[in-house]
Formats: C-alpha cells, structure tokens, sequence
C-alpha cells in the first residue's frame, strides 16, 4: 500500500490534482478528503483503506501521525494574493459586504494558511504555483502500469534530500562568483 499525500493552502487545487491521479488508476485504490474526517478518523481510514491511498487536505501535514502516515508528500504552492482572490470568487455568490469577506480572509484564513505553508518542509515533492498538473502527474503516476510510482523508494535509492533542497544557511555561489547567505528557515528548490 502507498499512500500519496497533497497538501497546500487553502485556495490552492488540491481536490483537482488529487481526482487527475485517482483518475489515471486502474489498481485498487481509494480517495480522501481530509474536510470530512477528524484527525483520528482520517488515520484510521487510510489505515484500513485497501490498496493505494489519495489523501489531500490542507492541514495534513501539520499532524505529525498523518505526515508519517503519507509515504509520498507534495505541496502545492500558492501565494496569499491568490489565495485571497480565490476566496474572494468562491464566496462572490454570497452577497454579503465584500469587506467583510476580506477581513473574515485575513482574520482566520490568511493565519491558517501561514501556518500551512510552513509544513511544505514535510513534503517530498513541492510544485510551484505557476507549473502544470501534468509534469507532476506524469512523476507520480506509473502510466504504464496504472498505478501509483514508487517515486519515494526510488528517490531515496539513487539521490539523497539534499540534491533538490538546501538547507538554511547554506551559502550559494552567485552568477558573479560571489557568495549570498540563504535566510534561515528558508527552503530552496532547485530544478533539475
């Protein structure tokens, strides 16, 4: 049983990348939303799930249980413009004050999804904002054989964490051959 996890802000697509894979699936496998489960009940349902697992949420990596659950972890990133605008269209059929919705945005959603973006250091695999579905797809999904890649195992075989993330502090040689310090608590993705 492999268990792929997305996770990202809230606004960001989760449910549409997580319905393109379960989609490519012909093996037995099984699709959760982390909105219509409490933390106890998600973990269980993975648990007893059979086959492959689809899980996404936007708060499953911040559960350490759940994180250690997910064998393949993946961000979607997603800045706070968007997720303001996102919002703001969601909530346009309501016809209540539009700022209102923005300070209900800023009180309580803009927070949580602070929050959110820090778990992306969990994840294995983080897709920029502005990057197709399909590259990431193509990477998680086994076309041949209808199934979920065994992305994680193989990774871990031929390159190590480092080679895609660097670690805070770490001092990177510019175009010009001078140094500059990566502030700390920072991620890097480097693309390969």
């Amino acid at each position: 049983m492999t268990v792929l996890a997305f996770c990202g802000p809230i606004g960001s697509d989760l449910k549409a990348i997580s319905e393109q894979c379960f989609s490519l699936l012909t093996k037995e496998c099984t699709l959760l939303d982390s909105s219509e489960h409490t933390s106890g009940a998600l973990l269980f349902a993975i648990e007893s799930a059979p086959g492959d697992v689809i899980v996404f949420g936007p708060e499953i990596f911040l559960d350490e249980k759940l994180r250690l659950k997910c064998d393949i972890k993946v961000f979607l990133e997603l800045d706070a413009d968007l997720c303001l605008s996102k919002h703001l269209r969601l909530v346009q059929a309501n016809k209540l004050n539009v700022n209102e919705h923005i300070e209900y945005y800023l009180n309580n959603i803009q927070p949580l999804n602070d929050e959110i973006r820090v778990s992306a250091q969990f994840a294995d695999l983080r897709r920029p904002q502005a990057s197709s579905n399909e590259a990431l797809v193509g990477l998680l999904i086994n076309a041949q054989e209808k199934t979920i890649s065994e992305l994680k195992k193989n990774c871990n075989e031929f390159l190590p964490r480092d080679v895609f993330w660097n670690s805070a502090n770490h001092q990177q040689k510019t175009g010009s051959g001078k140094s500059s310090t990566v502030s700390p608590g920072s991620t890097q993705v480097l693309f390969v």
